[in-house]
């Protein structure tokens, strides 16, 4: 019963990475993925190194795989969010100035926004038909959605319907703060590029010089790691390797 309960809990906590992630697989096809390709990589590792005790690698290579690429569908899911949302906020605004109601502005932006955002702001408008209030629909929308720059929207419509206030007109403002953001977040993201590359290659170069040094010498890897001083080094190596990369991808990173 333990045992199930962990499962379900894991799988919950997949599903929902997935789905931040906007990924259209599900918590059971990832686990599989996953599982898959670590039988496979514990038999190419043991297949190369020739030691049983190579078959660890398996695992928790595809394990650390499927993370940095779930990683990755999440990063550009969220970039996608975020490039969408000073439209949205405009449309809210201007929507709202012309006479709608936050409902009815609400709908209309559903209707012209792209996709990913506008999937949720129509999730959004099916709440709303079905008699919840606005409040807690949009507070559950930043539950599916934590964005930043959603919450502080989110927030400002909320304070505003409670304390009074020009709320097209904050919209608006919001609406060029945020694009002015998006401006200034894609020149970060071109200036750190290099520095990004540069990461890569740091985790790549040593994968790319073992394997031409294996097939100049065939079974090299294996006589080097067939002793306790080489797995030393090997563990040392790949310690290093990834604070290597921490550390560039820190030094990359800029918040907007």
């Amino acid at each position: 019963m333990i045992q199930r309960g962990v499962i379900d809990r894991a799988r919950r906590r997949v599903g929902e990475r997935l789905m931040r992630a906007g990924a259209t697989v599900g918590p059971d096809a990832f686990l599989m993925g996953v599982v898959g390709t670590g039988v496979i990589t514990s038999l190419a590792l043991v297949a190369v190194f020739r030691r049983p005790a190579a078959v660890i690698g398996g695992p928790v290579a595809a394990v650390v795989a499927w993370r940095v690429a779930v990683a990755i569908l999440d990063g550009a899911y969220r970039r996608r969010v975020s490039d969408a949302m000073p439209g949205m906020a405009l449309m809210l605004g201007s929507a709202m100035a012309a006479g709608l109601s936050l409902r009815q502005a609400l709908v209309r932006a559903a209707r012209d926004t792209p996709e990913p955002l506008g999937g949720h702001l129509r999730a959004v408008t099916i709440e709303l038909e079905l008699g919840t209030r606005v409040d807690d629909a949009l507070g559950r929308l930043h539950e599916r959605l934590p964005d930043p720059d959603l919450g502080l929207l989110v927030t400002a419509i909320l304070v505003q319907r409670r304390t009074g206030g020009d709320l097209a007109r904050a919209l608006r403002d919001m609406s060029s703060r945020l694009e002015e953001r998006r401006r200034l977040a894609r020149e970060v993201r071109g200036a750190t590029a290099q520095a990004r590359a540069t990461a890569w290659m740091v985790a790549a170069l040593p994968l790319l010089g073992a394997a031409l040094a294996e097939s100049a010498s065939p079974g090299l890897i294996a006589r080097t790691l067939g002793h306790g001083a080489g797995l030393a080094i090997l563990i040392v190596s790949i310690g290093l390797q990834a604070a290597g990369v921490v550390l560039i991808r820190r030094i990359a990173a800029v918040e907007v």
